[in-house]
């Protein structure tokens, strides 16, 4: 642990001071050199941080902290763009809406307004969920790259519950019917006993996903109200999209 906290300091340290050298920083943190120049190859190593041009002494702030950055800037203006619409969906539906964002393999939770009723689904904010198994992350796997899909189902479709897709070829399939319906359906896939609705959010026609929203409710309620609920997140998909910054 204490290793890790001195890596840490010593990235933070670059970043206050780049560029910045072996010496200046043992100096400045009071730390042995060797003890610097260890954390110095292994935050390299990772991308976190580069040489200053030619120069292999002076060190500056890598591509990975850009693309975290990036990350986090695009999370953030997801959920300010989605709240208002979310709000209103739950105030539609009483049902609980989620939006999750594209983490590799999975979709993250970052927002979720609960549903009115005593019988809920409540899952933490931050839980990851795999694509495969839930209706976000099916609306989001639909429409990456043929590669990147071929590239999940070849990594293998573990079964999460009874009713989880784990066949390449019905995958495929629903997935083609997602493209063409516009929204995702999962029907006791993830947790048993529950049925969601999703729609994937893009900032333009065409881009990459960022994620998706859904409504989600015990089975027993959810059923009935298949086409009305996709056609909401279809639309509340829609109304995020053009509310996302340009």
């Amino acid at each position: 642990m204490r290793s890790v906290r001195t890596t840490f300091h010593i990235l933070d340290a670059v970043a206050d001071n780049q560029p910045i050298g072996l010496s200046e920083l043992a100096r400045l943190l009071d730390l042995p050199k060797s003890t610097v120049q260890r954390s110095l190859a292994t935050l390299a190593d990772l991308g976190w941080i580069r040489p200053e041009g030619r120069d292999l002494t002076r060190w500056t702030l890598g591509e990975k902290v850009r693309i975290l950055s990036e990350k986090v800037d695009d999370v953030g203006a997801l959920r300010e763009a989605a709240l208002p619409i979310l709000g209103q969906l739950n105030s539609d539906t009483l049902e609980t809406i989620h939006l999750v964002v594209l983490e590799s393999r999975t979709v993250r939770l970052i927002e979720r307004l609960d549903s009115k009723h005593p019988l809920r689904i409540v899952r933490p904010i931050g839980t990851r969920s795999p694509l495969h198994a839930t209706s976000t992350g099916k609306a989001v796997l639909a429409h990456l790259p043929e590669m990147e899909i071929e590239a999940y189902i070849a990594a293998g479709l573990a079964p999460v519950t009874a009713s989880t897709i784990t066949d390449p070829e019905v995958l495929r399939a629903e997935l083609k019917e997602i493209r063409e319906r516009g929204y995702a359906i999962a029907d006791e896939e993830f947790t048993d006993g529950t049925v969601s609705f999703a729609a994937c959010i893009r900032p333009a026609a065409g881009a990459r996903p960022l994620g998706a929203l859904s409504i989600s409710g015990p089975a027993v309620r959810l059923r009935e109200h298949r086409d009305t609920y996709g056609h909401k997140v279809t639309q509340a998909a829609a109304q995020v999209e053009a509310n996302l910054p340009r």
